[in-house]
């Protein structure tokens, strides 16, 4: 979510908006993980690790504008204590989907490491599968956005990002992540999962979890 939409954020419904942002980022994360997960096979090179980039990028820049619309939705007091649960427990799924983008951020730098292109690595993986490679930017863009992508970091500096992000967001808002429970039994639609699967998987919008 940009910046200047915190302010809609109460008017449309802060939980609603922050949902949408949410939702959007988790798409992202999971974007990037599948690019992560080519990283060393025979699709990998420098045109997949440069779409890797453009799509830690997006999802650190989704990340920034859902983290600012959460804050300002907590803080500036929510409609009703239905709506304040609610941005509660975004929050605490937001705070697991970065975790687990932190995570795949390390991943990608080890195989980084161990796969290199430019030659003194272990070799790429050569399994046989065909692969088109990652889909690209046009094929991808959805709607508005800037046409210019952010200036690009090393992959150091995207976790470092994430991290810091992470440890902001931890001392910034007095939410326990234990706070939020999965309330739809396993294999009643197959919904039902912890926090942090909720938040990889897809946003989770319906009532399979809620804030203790």
């Amino acid at each position: 979510m940009a910046p200047g939409r915190r302010e809609t954020c109460h008017a449309r419904g802060a939980a609603g908006v922050c949902a949408a942002a949410q939702a959007a980022f988790c798409k992202a994360t999971a974007g990037h993980q599948q690019l992560v997960l080519q990283l060393g096979g025979s699709t990998d090179g420098p045109r997949l690790r440069e779409e890797r980039g453009r799509r830690s990028a997006e999802a650190r820049q989704l990340s920034a504008g859902l983290r600012r619309a959460l804050l300002a939705g907590l803080r500036q007091g929510p409609a009703s204590p239905e709506e304040r649960q609610e941005l509660e427990r975004l929050w605490v799924v937001f705070l697991s989907a970065l975790e687990l983008f932190l995570q795949d951020l390390r991943r990608a730098h080890h195989l980084y490491q161990l796969f290199s292109t430019e030659g003194g690595g272990v070799a790429l993986l050569r399994t046989g599968l065909g692969g088109r490679g990652p889909p690209s930017r046009k094929e991808n863009r959805r709607g508005g956005g800037s046409a210019q992508p952010p200036a690009a970091l090393s992959l150091e500096e995207e976790i470092e990002q994430v991290r810091a992000t992470l440890m902001e967001m931890e001392s910034r808002a007095n939410i326990p992540p234990w706070t939020v429970e999965a309330t739809q039994p396993v294999g009643t639609g197959g919904i039902a999962a912890p926090v942090a699967r909720v938040a990889w998987g897809g946003l989770c919008t319906g009532p399979c979890c809620r804030v203790l």
